[in-house]
């Protein structure tokens, strides 16, 4: 019988960090967003510190945190973070950014299956575009359910597999900028390929049936991102265009998530599920301990 596969391709994760030239992009801006990535970044700022509420939170942990994009917001916002992910390079990476940018964090290498803390040792516990790397997704929720305190919130922001969401209406602007970037290259070096990595495409009933059966108050689930990505790179979407052409694509999104929250009277970033480009988990750890599941182990 093949061995049921739990863990993202972490070798391939490394190599890809380690060739990429977007993989030193700060993601990160203390004003206003000059790209389709810093604005998303900031969006998901804005909504989790909504979901927070204002709460006396100060630990926090990111896990698989890549460059830290969503870290620098929380670290520029008084908390105390550490940052994990398996990668070395890009731990490195993170670290680079994190000192340009004059925000400090503590800086983890370890297995999202076995995360080297305590029971019980943060506020907040967050992942970007993690857990879909993951097919058994018991082993990583519980594992952050357990470093999570009484009280604190967890938010998984989810990145699956699906082609039919927002995305679907704009990829022939995409193919044109792709056919336009092949052009313009001719017959220079072509960008190196990006390494083949597990990401399933589970929405958030995969997930679910492992939370219920946790001590969690406030579950929430929603659609995140309700614009498409716009990109000349296939292989890596959130390679950037030239800069005025971001400038003016982040103005239009910023007037489309203006015109969003004028109609839904809701936070814009939310929609639902099958249209965001993710989806977001949110909830918060109760009082009662050891939860009813019997936590992983190695």
């Amino acid at each position: 019988m093949r061995k049921r596969k739990t863990k993202g391709s972490v070798g391939e994760f490394d190599t890809n960090w380690k060739q990429r030239k977007e993989a030193v992009y700060s993601h990160w801006v203390k004003g206003t967003p000059q790209n389709q990535v810093q604005l998303a970044f900031r969006m998901h700022w804005l909504l989790f510190q909504e979901l927070m509420g204002g709460q006396d939170y100060a630990q926090c942990l990111e896990v698989g945190c890549g460059r830290g994009s969503i870290s620098s917001y929380f670290a520029d916002n008084g908390f105390d973070c550490t940052l994990l992910d398996s990668s070395k390079s890009v731990l490195d990476t993170a670290q680079g950014i994190f000192s340009e940018n004059g925000h400090s964090a503590r800086f983890v290498q370890g297995d999202a299956l076995k995360l080297p803390f305590a029971d019980k040792s943060f506020d907040v516990v967050v992942s970007i575009g993690l857990l879909e790397h993951f097919e058994e997704v018991s082993a990583p929720l519980l594992e952050q359910y357990r470093v999570l305190r009484p009280g604190g919130i967890f938010l998984g922001y989810i990145v699956p597999e699906r082609p039919d969401n927002v995305q679907r209406y704009f990829t022939w602007i995409n193919k044109i900028l792709l056919l336009g970037s092949k052009i313009a290259l001719g017959k220079k070096k072509r960008p190196v390929a990006k390494n083949e990595i597990y990401r399933s495409d589970y929405g958030a009933e995969r997930y679910l049936p492992v939370i219920k059966k946790l001590e969690v108050s406030d579950l929430q689930v929603s659609g995140v991102y309700p614009l498409p990505m716009i990109s000349h790179s296939p292989e890596f979407p959130f390679s950037l265009l030239p800069p005025f052409l971001e400038k003016v694509l982040t103005k239009i999104f910023m007037a489309a998530l203006g015109l969003r929250k004028f109609f839904y009277k809701k936070n814009s970033w939310l929609c639902r599920e099958e249209m965001g480009q993710a989806f977001l988990i949110v909830f918060k750890k109760s009082e009662l301990w050891p939860p009813k599941v019997k936590l992983y182990q190695s």
